[in-house]
């Protein structure tokens, strides 16, 4: 896939989608070329928020505090992954979609991607900014998450895609929150 693809991928059923589906990679692959790097990028940004900023978001917290918070939120994207994916899996399994783990894992990295960029705003010492743009993040994963379900499937937008598409979108949604409230452990722990 072509990286000028994805953000068609936002609006569109086929564009970018057809090419991943096609290319149909492995899950290894997948982690270790998408999601371990942008992994890492909330973790590093969290880090640095912490190192130059930290009195901004979380007052007296040492730097130590902020290190086993990145170290949880590393752990925690490593466990929602897979989660979302065998999520996604079981949900097309029970609405007879096809679909394999790779897909499945596929779908729930590529959706993610705008939440890990997200956190590139932590360079900007700015709460409301950045509170804006993981919501936006968030959003944009929504957007993937719709486009990319019955592309991913190879079904048609019906009624089971549909409810199958929110539900995946609200347990993401749910995810995210989780991975929010360890980010702001800092903010409130101290």
């Amino acid at each position: 896939m072509k990286a000028s693809s994805y953000p068609h991928m936002l609006v569109s059923y086929h564009e970018g989608w057809d090419e991943l589906q096609a290319a149909h990679p492995a899950t290894l692959g997948i982690f270790l070329k998408l999601v371990l790097p942008l992994s890492l990028l909330p973790v590093l940004m969290m880090l640095y928020a912490g190192n130059h900023y930290g009195q901004y978001y979380g007052g007296e917290v040492s730097m130590s505090h902020w290190q086993t918070v990145a170290a949880a939120f590393f752990v925690a994207e490593m466990i929602t992954v897979p989660g979302i994916a065998w999520i996604i899996r079981q949900l097309a399994r029970a609405h007879k979609a096809h679909s394999d783990y790779d897909g499945s894992y596929l779908l729930a990295a590529v959706s993610a991607v705008p939440m890990w960029l997200s956190s590139l705003t932590l360079f900007v010492p700015y709460l409301a900014f950045n509170v804006a743009c993981a919501f936006t993040g968030l959003a944009m994963a929504c957007a993937l998450v719709y486009h990319g379900i019955p592309a991913m499937l190879g079904k048609e937008r019906d009624e089971d895609v549909r409810d199958m598409t929110y539900l995946i979108m609200w347990i993401g949604g749910g995810a995210w929150a989780i991975l929010s409230a360890i980010l702001s452990m800092p903010i409130f722990t101290h």
